[in-house]
Parts: C-alpha cells; sequence; structure tokens
C-alpha cells in the first residue's frame, strides 16, 4: 500500500505529521499533489477539540494549491497537469439557502478540512466539481491564498462602493489585511485599518496600507479623514467583543458595516446607533464561487507574497502551528517537502 505524510488532527491539541495511505480515487474525483496549504483561525477550535463538527482523526487544511496528477472524469475543463485551488463549501443542496442560489450559506454546511480529509498533506483526494485552475505562473505560496482572498472579496462585495471615499478595517490579521487590498484595488480613496498588534500594523504599512492602532487612534483619523462624520462602510475582521462595541460610533448616518469577523459567542452591539443612526449591518460568510474566481484574477495584482511570514514542511508541522497559535504572525504555510523557512 502507497502511504503519504499528512497533518493529522488526533485529539484534543494533538496535531502530527503521520504516515497514511495515499488516497484512491473515485468517479469524478482527482487526485492534487498539494505544493502549499495554510492554517486558518477556524484550525484553532478544530485542533483544541472545541469545534462542532470536527473530528479525529482528520487531515486538516482547507487553503490550498497544487497540481492533479491523476483524475477520473468526464469534464473536458481540467486535465493531470493542470494547477489548481479547491472550492472547499460542501452544501446539501437541498435547504432554502441551496435552492434559491445561495449555498455558501447552507443550513448544513460543510467543508473539507473540517467535516472530510483537507489537504494540509503530500496529496488530496477533491472532487473534480471543486477543482479551479490557476495560472501556471502562480506561485504556489499565492495560491494557497487564494481562499482567504476570496473571503475578502466576497466581503467587500456585500456592499456597494460607490461614492465611498473612507473605508475603515478593524482587525489586522490576514482577512483584515486582505480585505483592505480589495477595498483599495476598487478605488477607495481612503483605506484605514486598525490592530492592537504593533507587528501586523508594520506588515500593513509595509502593504502601502494606513493603519493605526485600535481605538482612539482610529476613531481619530476616520473623524479626520471623513470631516466628523464616520466612515462610509467599515469591515469587522477582529471578531472581537471590543470592536463590536465600538464599530457603531465609527460609521456615518446611513453608513455601512460588513461583518466578516467570526464571532465566538453573542457580543454588545450598539443597538440605539444603528436605530439613530439607520446603520446597515450586513452579514459576510465565507465566498460565492465566483468570487473564488475574482480573487484568482486579482491575486497577482496584489503584494500577497508579503502576507506569507512563515512556511515549514510538513514535518514541522506541530511547530508550524504553534507558530501560528500565538497570533503575532500573519499567514503560516506548509509546504509538503520543503524546509523550515
Amino acid at each position: 500500500m502507497k502511504m503519504m505524510l499528512a497533518a493529522r488532527y488526533l485529539g484534543a491539541d494533538r496535531l502530527e505529521a503521520e504516515e497514511i495511505p495515499l488516497p484512491v480515487i473515485g468517479d469524478e474525483e482527482a487526485l492534487i499533489q498539494v505544493d502549499a496549504c495554510g492554517f486558518c483561525g477556524s484550525d484553532i477550535s478544530i485542533i483544541a477539540g472545541t469545534h462542532p463538527r470536527a473530528r479525529a482523526p482528520l487531515t486538516v487544511g482547507h487553503e490550498l494549491c497544487g497540481r492533479i496528477v491523476q483524475m477520473k472524469s468526464s469534464s473536458g475543463s481540467l486535465r493531470p497537469g493542470d494547477r489548481v485551488t479547491t472550492y472547499p463549501l460542501i452544501s446539501c443542496g437541498d435547504c432554502h439557502a441551496c435552492t434559491h442560489g445561495n449555498p455558501h450559506v447552507c443550513r448544513q454546511l460543510q467543508l473539507f478540512g473540517f467535516d472530510a480529509d483537507g489537504g494540509m498533506a503530500e496529496f488530496v483526494k477533491l472532487p473534480v466539481s471543486s477543482l479551479m485552475r490557476l495560472p501556471e505562473e502562480m506561485p504556489g505560496t499565492i495560491g494557497a491564498l487564494i481562499e482567504p482572498l476570496a473571503v475578502a472579496v466576497h466581503g467587500v462585495s456585500r456592499t456597494s462602493l460607490e461614492d465611498v471615499q473612507v473605508a475603515a478595517v478593524m482587525g489586522g490579521g490576514p482577512i483584515g489585511l486582505l480585505t483592505a487590498l480589495v477595498a483599495r484595488s476598487r478605488g477607495v480613496p481612503h483605506v484605514v485599518i486598525s490592530d492592537i498588534l504593533p507587528s501586523r500594523l508594520e506588515l500593513a504599512r509595509s502593504l502601502g496600507l494606513r493603519a493605526v492602532s485600535a481605538g482612539a487612534d482610529l476613531k481619530n483619523l476616520v473623524m479626520e479623514l471623513s470631516h466628523g462624520d464616520g466612515a462610509d462602510v467599515l469591515f469587522e475582521c477582529a471578531g472581537s467583543a471590543s470592536s463590536a462595541r465600538e464599530m457603531t460610533s465609527l460609521v456615518r448616518s446611513r453608513g455601512v458595516i460588513v461583518n466578516l469577523g467570526v464571532f465566538k459567542k453573542p457580543v454588545e452591539i450598539d443597538m440605539q446607533a444603528i436605530n439613530f443612526k439607520e446603520i446597515e449591518v450586513l452579514g459576510s460568510r465565507v465566498y460565492e464561487r465566483k468570487d473564488f474566481q475574482i480573487a484568482i484574477d486579482l491575486a497577482m495584482q496584489l503584494p500577497l507574497e508579503k502576507i506569507v511570514t512563515h512556511s515549514f514542511s510538513l514535518r514541522d508541522v506541530a511547530t508550524a502551528f504553534s507558530q501560528f497559535k500565538r497570533g503575532k504572525d500573519c499567514k503560516v504555510l506548509i509546504l509538503p517537502g520543503e524546509h523550515e523557512s
């Protein structure tokens, strides 16, 4: 039996590089040799054993890119040798969201890397229908960022940017940085991003973004740029109680708040401000397939290489996860077969 190395969640606080059998593909499936796979914040809850759906043993990872090495499919659009990423959502097809064109908010939404083996491995088996072709010239480290970039594309697309002069982004992690870059690429004149960590602010500035500390510094700058009115649109990417309390004070009357951050529990929000200022609050969950294609087309135009702060070999996955968990870095990638950098 052929074996391969994979990053396996084996129980609470146990993530190990383990030899497992090479997947055997069936009809309409493909075997992908993985070039790169990134950690996501959701992986923290999976490996802590607190995610409500993930069950050990499980190969983690849903932010990946690689190359098709084998496939069984009647589709003529892809073939072995193509470089691809995966649209990792698994929708039921039967609920109201699915039958009304919104399978990304399926009532029973599942994902590869959560509910089925993911791609932090030397090889991964995936449905051909989930694969999206990448440009041959796109580096693997950029290909592994398509999934989080699609999150940002979807979040920014949740509201019109027509006549938007000032956009504020709360949270300077990967999703916040990508959201700010996407908003800037859409022509917003003033994009401001905030965080509490100096290292994240420094990274944001290296990307050419205007970055300030969360709290008073953010509010002062937003009010200065908007002549006291507040931001036209605010993207909440921190998922923290403090940002939820503060966000309504940063938005102008009839402004828009888009929530991309994932809150782990209910938080306090100033509903009176939403009422009095007629603020529109929009949720944003993952992405639609069209967002993936937009992300693929946009990726090479953005300085994404700076967002990858560390990369590790698959055998060093436990060390890589410890580095990622500290929360001081941006994107930590696993490059199967390569050494730590």
